[in-house]
């Protein structure tokens, strides 16, 4: 190995060394600690994404109820819970229409789901890639049958040449009255 590579092989241990130890001297062992994951570049609003502050641009579609639940999230102290109101399917969507502002080429969306309450109920994450007017170009869904502990849901996308907005939708073909689902962390990058 030669000497100009062995010193950047020191310089990194050292540099991962120093900001490891400057992330956990920052941490408080006495106090509750959040530490907010957010990435940079979330098409979202903090709102829609985490809840903290409200249930962002979420919305009742058909056959549901929305909360802001504080009983377990997983992150911050907030997450967003989807009560079922009626059988044969339920569904919230975004009042934004037509969608956030986004771009063509590569996307990942990004949720976690738990089930809250009742029985386990599928869950359909629906993104739909809008042209400027809010035609529909393309339509990926990502399918989950989330449990009781929460469940990370994503995937790498691809929005088509045309793209100017997209929009989240969260369905279900399952459940009824007392059923629930919690969501929360919610981006789509």
């Amino acid at each position: 190995m030669s000497g100009t590579a062995r010193l950047r092989m020191v310089v990194s241990a050292i540099v991962r060394a120093a900001l490891t130890a400057l992330t956990i001297g920052t941490l408080s062992a006495c106090d509750s600690t959040v530490i907010d994951h957010t990435p940079a570049g979330n098409l979202l609003d903090s709102d829609t994404q985490g809840f903290e502050g409200g249930v962002g641009h979420w919305q009742p579609w058909y056959s549901t109820k929305l909360a802001r639940s504080t009983d377990q999230p997983h992150n911050g102290h907030v997450s967003l819970r989807v009560n079922v109101t009626a059988r044969d399917g339920w569904g919230v969507e975004l009042d934004n229409w037509p969608g956030f502002a986004a771009a063509p080429g590569r996307h990942h969306v990004d949720l976690f789901a738990r089930t809250a309450a009742g029985s386990a109920l599928d869950l359909a994450v629906t993104v739909r890639w809008r042209e400027e007017a809010g035609d529909d170009l393309q339509t990926d869904v990502l399918d989950a049958r989330p449990y009781d502990r929460w469940q990370p849901i994503g995937r790498d996308l691809m929005a088509p040449t045309g793209t100017t907005r997209a929009a989240l939708e969260l369905t279900g073909s399952e459940g009824g009255p007392g059923d629930a689902i919690d969501i929360d962390d919610v981006f789509l990058l």
